[in-house]
């Protein structure tokens, strides 16, 4: 089994500390403390769970920060139960063969909605995260209005559940200044509290919320409810074929004339284009100009399509800042007439925030129906790969799709960076990531680093990568938390994304790694596949 490479690991390691110990006068208090802590994460998460636990019980006895010296005598009698353990595999289990890791495709379940929960009770907000995650929801967590606001914007969750009492602010102040938002992206707002009077809950509805929740919560009904919103709202979607925010067509809407364009296609070879429209580094315009300013330049942007665009085209909002066009009657030449066009009038159009003028300017890929490509999905691809080419080599301009094309084709690289001091953390999620499989939009690298000094003082970052950082809330020499600190002084977070990995579940540890600008927390003992499968809708729903 390759798991128990792993735990064949974990006691090669506990042998060497051993030997070397026993070969000093004493170990000091805070050596014993790192090393129950990194054995109380890594044995759970290998299926060693009885080790974990007792290194949990030892580290109640055992201060972080303490100066005691422990003679060999005094560890070895505490760490007795661990001692007469690894004797006993040393004895019955070590000479044991372990398969090697063979290659495997990355398979995950069928990724599920995002749902924000702003809360600032980390009790709450963890019972709700971890339940939820377990039922393959990726969920993510604000202990304050700041934060949860950032979120929204960031990574469009299909549901939020909104707290009314908030520190820096309450939730129906929140619940206004998302109202047209979430109406016109649908995603569901439940309104929760401990206060359940009639009062908030008429309050709640009057605003727009769609649900009041009264706390405490059954664990069982919550499931239930989240199951039944996110079912009504994909039915909704599907029912809908016009995007609120620019009052274009949706993706439904394009799905259905694209099956009508093939069948037009094939019955008198009448020929089209397809082609995929981004605007270039929109989120700086998000960044720099708020969220209500991007909504008012994507709706320009798409009144200038529907008047440059003939009347049989198709303009429809694809998803975000990307939309589609389906022309009929042409080629791809004469599509590329027409988005030139489009291109240079955008290129010259003016918005206005704060008094502050600024231009928006976008990039595009189109491909023609052939016989060799006709179907959506392929079409799509190609268009999309048009598309990319024209971002990689400089924006602004508009790409045929072509054997150039496919040549100069490249997958996005994201790369995930392990920092941690316990080898066995790092070798398995290394191993992990090793073993997928590309696909044709991105590919991921691992960089690891035992301690957070030497990661910082790499050359790990360039203003063009895209980053996923797993880091250690507890190292020596540099505490995790230092080094996050750190990262968010000196790296924008919209291209590097921290989940902290951390044996301290306490609810300070929590709220403190969310407040130094934690995307997300990872407790130890945990699932490498759960990980992974966080990892891979983050990076579909933020980097991509």
């Amino acid at each position: 089994m390759v798991i128990e490479k792993y735990q064949k690991m974990i006691y090669e390691r506990m042998q060497e500390d051993f030997r070397k110990w026993e070969e000093r006068e004493f170990i000091t208090e805070k050596e014993l403390y790192l090393f129950l802590h990194s054995l109380k994460g890594t044995a759970g998460t290998v299926g060693l769970s009885e080790l974990s636990v007792i290194s949990s019980e030892k580290l109640e006895s055992v201060k972080e920060d303490g100066q005691q010296q422990w003679l060999t005598s005094d560890w070895q009698n505490y760490l007795a139960p661990m001692i007469e353990g690894l004797h006993f595999y040393e004895k019955n289990v070590a000479t044991t063969a372990v398969e090697p890791m063979n290659e495997h495709k990355n398979e995950t379940k069928s990724e599920k909605e995002f749902i924000l929960v702003i809360d600032d009770d980390i009790v709450f907000i963890t019972f709700v995260k971890d339940l939820l995650e377990k039922e393959g929801y990726s969920v993510l967590i604000a202990h304050n209005g700041q934060r949860g606001l950032e979120l929204l914007y960031e990574v469009k969750p299909a549901m939020v559940f909104l707290d009314i009492k908030l520190p820096d602010t309450n939730g129906f102040t929140i619940l206004e200044d998302i109202l047209q938002k979430v109406k016109k992206e649908h995603i569901i707002v439940a309104m929760m509290s401990a206060d359940g009077s009639p009062k908030n809950r008429i309050r709640a509805y009057e605003m727009g919320a769609l649900d009041f929740i009264a706390k405490p919560i059954d664990q069982d009904i919550l499931i239930s409810y989240v199951t039944n919103r996110i079912n009504y709202k994909i039915e909704l979607e599907q029912s809908i074929v016009m995007d609120e925010l620019t009052k274009m067509f949706n993706r439904k809407y394009m799905n259905d004339r694209f099956q009508q364009l093939i069948q037009q296609f094939n019955r008198d070879e009448k020929p089209f284009a397809v082609a995929l429209l981004d605007l270039d580094f929109f989120k700086k315009v998000n960044d720099t100009y708020g969220h209500l300013v991007g909504d008012e330049v994507l709706q320009g942007f798409a009144a200038l399509v529907k008047k440059v665009k003939r009347e049989q085209d198709i303009a429809c909002r694809y998803g975000g800042e990307e939309f589609a066009l389906l022309m009929p009657n042409s080629t791809a030449d004469d599509a590329y007439v027409l988005l030139e066009r489009l291109r240079k009038s955008m290129a010259k159009k003016v918005f206005t925030a704060n008094d502050v003028n600024f231009q928006v300017t976008f990039s595009t890929g189109v491909v023609e129906a052939t016989r060799t490509n006709l179907h959506p999905k392929k079409l799509l691809e190609e268009a999309d790969q048009a598309l990319y080419h024209a971002k990689q080599s400089g924006r602004n301009k508009t790409i045929i799709f072509g054997s150039h094309v496919e040549d100069a084709q490249q997958r996005m690289k994201i790369t995930v960076i392990i920092v941690d001091d316990v080898f066995i953390v790092r070798e398995m999620i290394s191993k992990h990531f090793s073993t997928w499989k590309s696909n044709d939009k991105y590919e991921i690298d691992v960089l690891e680093f035992s301690d957070g000094v030497s990661f910082l003082h790499s050359n790990w970052y360039t203003p063009s990568g895209k980053y996923i950082i797993l880091l250690d809330g507890q190292m020596p020499d540099l505490d995790g938390f230092d080094v996050l600190k750190q990262l968010r002084e000196r790296y924008p977070a919209n291209n590097v994304l921290v989940s902290m990995l951390t044996g301290r579940s306490s609810e300070q540890d929590v709220i403190r790694a969310l407040e130094c600008g934690a995307d997300d927390y990872i407790v130890k003992p945990f699932d490498i596949q759960e990980v992974s499968q966080r990892i891979v809708r983050l990076i579909k729903r933020v980097l991509i």
